[in-house]
């Protein structure tokens, strides 16, 4: 995506044949371009040790694609353990020309098993699967705005949209209240994440859950409490990717 409110989607892909390897990192980046995920291939190895040295570390949630079975009969299967004792908001894809495999990786809580040769129609499937999860989980989590020797805590279904005036954020929530800080919209973009927010203006950074109508020709988005802020030109079409990639979350 990107689409200045997401995160952009890390992968690690493991395969003891780097033909696999190299095919799967071409169709994943053509795949997340076509229903606009922001793809970041972080690892791509035949080495487990290098896979699990690396969810020891990496703190963002990742997309794994792991062959089950590598040379030497080596199974992934104990490593995908690892990574989600490691960090449990990561996913794990299995990839096998076996289909008998796929029991065993219900056992370790994968998310998916794409049966090699998939399909692009499958793999793009899996992948907005992947995100749709993402999203939902990610909307439960709370934002923090930290306010000197405080922290408030606000749930993203309270809040209608943000302004911004300079380098202070102005947060206006479906109760009529607010709430002002010192931060920039740079960083507060990095920090919701899910897709449900958009950056429709300069000033104003909008939940899509919010909206109540588009008016496309006066470029105006009216929101659930009846007010309407403006929209520009340059950012309609990250604004149309958006709500059609929230269609089915």
């Amino acid at each position: 995506m990107i689409l200045e409110s997401e995160k952009i989607v890390h992968f690690v892909l493991i395969d003891d044949i780097a033909g696999h390897n190299d095919l799967l990192a071409e169709q994943l980046r053509e795949a997340c371009a076509s229903i606009h995920i922001p793809c970041d291939i972080a690892l791509i190895t035949n080495d487990p040790a290098q896979v699990e040295s690396y969810a020891k570390t990496c703190t963002q949630p990742t997309v794994y694609f792991m062959d089950i079975q590598l040379e030497e009969n080596t199974l992934t299967l104990p490593l995908a353990q690892t990574i989600i004792k490691n960090n449990c908001e990561s996913y794990i894809i299995y990839v096998s020309a076996h289909a008998h495999y796929a029991l065993d990786c219900l056992h370790t809580h994968a998310f998916d098993f794409l049966l090699k040769p998939w399909t692009k129609k499958q793999l793009i499937a899996c992948l907005e699967a992947v995100w749709q999860s993402h999203a939902r989980h990610q909307l439960t989590l709370p934002l923090q705005v930290h306010l000197g020797t405080h922290t408030v805590m606000t749930s993203l279904n309270d809040i209608l949209y943000f302004s911004r005036d300079k380098m202070n954020l102005c947060m206006y929530l479906e109760n009529g209240s607010t709430l002002t800080w010192r931060e920039s919209f740079d960083h507060l973009l990095a920090r919701l994440q899910g897709g449900f927010f958009c950056l429709c203006h300069r000033s104003y950074l909008i939940n899509l859950q919010k909206v109540r109508k588009i008016d496309w020709e006066e470029r105006t988005i009216t929101l659930s409490n009846g007010l309407v802020l403006p929209f520009s030109r340059r950012r309609e079409q990250a604004l149309r990717n958006l709500l059609k990639n929230m269609e089915g979350i």
